[in-house]
């Protein structure tokens, strides 16, 4: 037997007014799990430190920039 959310009749008026809603009860929509952060460690803790170093240097020259502004 086919769904009738996916395989509508084509005799009948399609009703999509409570579409999120089907799809949410299809899909167990309900309490979402709860979520932890992952600890950000190794490689990747030295790249977002040296991000973070990077725009403070950007900053800094942006600075001394609008400053000495344009001669």
């Amino acid at each position: 037997m086919q769904n009738k959310d996916y395989y509508p009749d084509s005799k009948e008026t399609l009703d999509v007014s409570d579409g999120f809603a089907s799809f949410l009860l299809a899909e167990g929509g309900g309490e979402l799990a709860p979520l932890s952060r992952a600890p950000v460690q190794g490689a990747v803790k030295i790249a977002f430190w040296g991000l973070r170093l990077y725009i403070v240097a950007m900053l800094i020259l942006v600075a001394i920039g609008f400053t000495r502004g344009m001669h």
